[in-house]
């Protein structure tokens, strides 16, 4: 064959797989990285090609002049990042929040809001074709009312969104279709979309967004999990927090000021630790009565088991890559990511 052809192929072959949706769970407290399509994620270096997002806040500071802002439960850490130790301490993501009615609002949206989510590609905000999804599943907490939001360039903040029940300390689990998202009755006509289907088939970013219609709010969000429909677990539970959530988000990726909540400092101090020799897994540390899952990059328990004092795992019938260890106990929390060979 045309080696020039060849490449060609290869390279638009690469394309298609870049632009294929994940079906599978995206995001389940394993990796602050949010997989929304290829096979892995950046990080462990087994794969070339992944579409994927990370986790953010925004506000109505910057562009509607208002004052509710985002709390993180810790300052960054040696990476530069406040997603990551909430991955490594509990499993999952949480923030607290802060509404406050606005005095100086825009007229185009005169009400305060404090929001959550991830870009489905990159940065740039390319869109992903998250048609095969069917729709988004989540595991959340909330002090109040939330709304799940699909976000493309057309309809900017007239986003494709559903409103989810308040649920402060049971996690919920839910799963929408596409036809459940609606847009805002007040949408102006050059934002409007034929229909949601439209969102989903260029989506942009999934947010969680809480809007106070200019009422004053505070309380915390907590997410578990976000994928396609139909493929939350659920069976999730809150692990050992920060007691007081005091590091205030600048609305542009770090924080406001100095933060008193080091992530060294304030992570519940546990000498527990999983040792990998071989195919087999040990711990370190009393274990004794906690439950320990092996998980793969897809986000299934490949083995689950509760511990005695002097318990370990073989792991022979697993096949070579990236796992996250997860140990849940009465006094204890651990995720620790290990490569099997």
């Amino acid at each position: 064959m045309n080696k020039k052809i060849f490449g060609s192929m290869t390279l638009a072959m690469a394309s298609l797989a870049l632009a294929a949706v994940n079906t599978s769970l995206w995001f389940d407290g394993t990796n602050q990285q949010v997989n929304t399509g290829g096979d892995c994620v950046y990080e462990y270096g087994v794969c070339t090609t992944t579409t994927m997002g990370y986790w953010y806040d925004y506000d109505d500071r910057k562009n509607d002049k208002g004052s509710s802002y985002a709390l993180y439960p810790y300052d960054m850490d040696t990476y530069k990042s406040l997603i990551g130790p909430m991955i490594e301490a509990v499993g999952y993501v949480y923030w607290g929040y802060n509404l406050s009615p606005n005095t100086g609002t825009t007229a185009a949206y005169p009400y305060n809001f404090v929001g959550f989510g991830f870009n489905t590609v990159n940065e740039a905000k390319d869109g992903l074709d998250m048609t095969a999804a069917a729709g988004l599943c989540a595991t959340y907490t909330s002090d109040m009312a939330i709304t799940l939001e699909v976000s493309e360039k057309v309809s900017g903040d007239a986003s494709c969104s559903i409103t989810l029940n308040k649920s402060p300390t049971t996690p919920v689990t839910v799963s929408k279709a596409i036809a459940d998202f609606k847009q805002p009755s007040w949408v102006e006509t050059a934002n409007k979309l034929t229909s949601c289907s439209a969102a989903f088939a260029a989506a942009q970013s999934v947010k969680f967004k809480l809007d106070g219609g200019n009422a004053a709010a505070a309380g915390k969000v907590r997410i578990f999990e976000v994928g396609p429909a139909g493929t939350c677990l659920g069976g999730k539970a809150i692990g050992t927090e920060v007691a007081t959530i005091e590091c205030k988000s600048n609305g542009d990726g770090g924080l406001e000021g100095t933060c008193g909540t080091g992530f060294n400092d304030k992570v519940a101090a546990s000498s527990v630790r999983a040792i990998l020799s071989g195919h087999t897994l040990s711990f370190v540390g009393n274990v004794s009565g906690a439950t320990v899952e092996v998980i793969n990059l897809q986000g299934q328990v490949m083995m689950k088991s509760v511990l005695s004092s002097s318990s370990s795992l073989k792991l022979s019938n697993l096949n070579a890559g990236v796992y996250m260890v997860r140990v849940a106990g009465k006094s204890m929390n651990l995720n620790q990511k290990i490569m099997l060979k």
